[in-house]
């Protein structure tokens, strides 16, 4: 029996038993790490040369006070360049995002998080659920019809001209929000106590899905699907929507 005056912190033993086994274990073949010195939470899960990360930023600011993103990379820049073709899925990297942000909140429990932010890029299935939305929506056809050429060309600070796909972000986000594409995100986030909503799409330098990464997913190459901010914002079930400035 330990006597009330060398009584160990119950807190401070969970802690650090996690800490070892983190650091003795493996889930599968993924060595474990957790970085807690900056002062922020940064989990890191490696599988040979793939790295996959997830960081907790706490931050003070105007328009959420004291607040956290969680920002998720599949692969934690290993790869350089990514290809241009669509190789991950969403729905199997759920699995460590929740491993990794359950990790995470061992060490602090409670957090105002602000936004979940990843590039949307790299998955398979979120390609193909955007192309699915976009294609099969009457008012972005109609549009697109009535636009013509989406091309604009803009003369750079050195005299050279930049040629850019510009499509009308506003239209784009009103499409989307119609949809249930954050549906899964929002199963995800529900037992944490938080809803998704989309951040809509950026003004400028926009990203449309490549006649590639539309050839991988068997879809029309002609197709102009819009490719949203990597930005969702979170919402407390039990409070109100907070909608993340776009950069």
């Amino acid at each position: 029996m330990w006597s009330s005056a060398n009584r160990p912190n119950l807190d401070s033993m969970k802690k650090l038993l996690l800490l070892i086994c983190l650091s003795a274990c493996r889930m599968g073949y993924a060595q474990v790490t957790v970085d807690t010195t900056s002062g922020n939470v940064i989990v890191k899960e490696k599988t040979g040369k793939i790295t996959k990360s997830l960081s907790i930023y706490t931050m003070f600011a105007e328009h959420c006070g004291k607040c956290s993103d969680i920002v998720y990379d599949p692969n934690s820049g290993d790869y350089g360049a990514e290809p241009d073709t669509l190789y991950l899925n969403f729905a199997n990297e759920l699995i460590h995002i929740r491993t990794m942000l359950d990790t995470a909140l061992i060490y602090r429990r409670k957090y105002d998080f602000y936004r979940f932010a990843c590039n949307l890029a790299p998955y398979r299935d979120l390609g193909s659920k955007l192309a699915d939305i976009f294609s099969n929506s009457a008012e972005w056809n109609d549009y697109l019809k009535k636009a013509g050429n989406l091309l604009v060309a803009d003369t750079l600070f050195d005299g050279n001209e930049l040629v850019e796909l510009r499509y009308d972000p506003v239209l784009a986000a009103q499409v989307l929000d119609k949809s249930d594409f954050v549906q899964t995100l929002n199963d995800f986030f529900k037992p944490y106590g938080y809803k998704v909503t989309a951040n809509g799409f950026p003004a400028d330098h926009q990203q449309t899905l490549s006649r590639n990464e539309l050839r991988s997913l068997g879809k029309p190459e002609s197709l102009i699907v819009p490719i949203p901010n990597g930005g969702f914002a979170l919402m407390k079930l039990t409070g109100e929507k907070r909608a993340p400035k776009k950069k």
